[in-house]
């Protein structure tokens, strides 16, 4: 009995500790997302002091999706967004979670919150990174659950990645 109330424990814990979560314990939200950046996970890998988290919410009906994009020790932020491809490869950019800027930003806390929807869509094609295509806030959800979105922040040191947080479900 006391080894089967510690596998319980156990799965509970588990179960608690993913960063993914669904249905209407997440306050009515379909899908939430929170996913820690490093330059340890750009493609080649950066060596920064920049980090940053992304929380990612859709709407239970899929048509929306709210996001705050947070970035410490950022020098010189010209773009974020999210990309199409698998962990350890690099893909097309789907939506902008912050606009360009030219000669960049510096930023140690919010960078970007907004609420996207199906109009923010720059049509890339990612069935050659994926397999399937994403042009929508339910095909960005479900690709996200299957590992095939990541973010990235740019900045003028490394234009092609300073950071990056491969958006799965754990």
């Amino acid at each position: 009995m006391k080894k089967m109330l510690s596998a319980l424990i156990g799965l509970a814990a588990v179960l608690v500790l993913p960063h993914v979560a669904y249905g209407d314990d997440n306050g009515g939200n379909s899908l939430r997302i929170r996913i820690g950046l490093s330059g340890a996970q750009e493609v080649p890998g950066v060596i920064t002091n920049t980090t940053g988290t992304l929380r990612l919410d859709f709407d239970p009906g899929l048509s929306e999706a709210r996001f705050r994009l947070m970035v410490n020790d950022g020098i010189g932020v010209t773009q974020a967004h999210l990309h199409c491809a698998r962990a350890g490869a690099n893909g097309p950019v789907v939506v902008f979670l912050f606009g360009f800027a030219p000669g960049g930003v510096n930023v140690d806390g919010v960078l970007s919150t907004g609420t996207l929807t199906n109009t923010e869509f720059l049509g890339a094609d990612c069935t050659g990174t994926t397999g399937r295509p994403i042009n929508n806030i339910a095909s960005l959800a479900l690709a996200a659950r299957d590992g095939l979105i990541y973010v990235n922040v740019h900045t003028n040191l490394n234009p092609a990645g300073e950071v990056r947080g491969q958006l799965f479900e754990r």
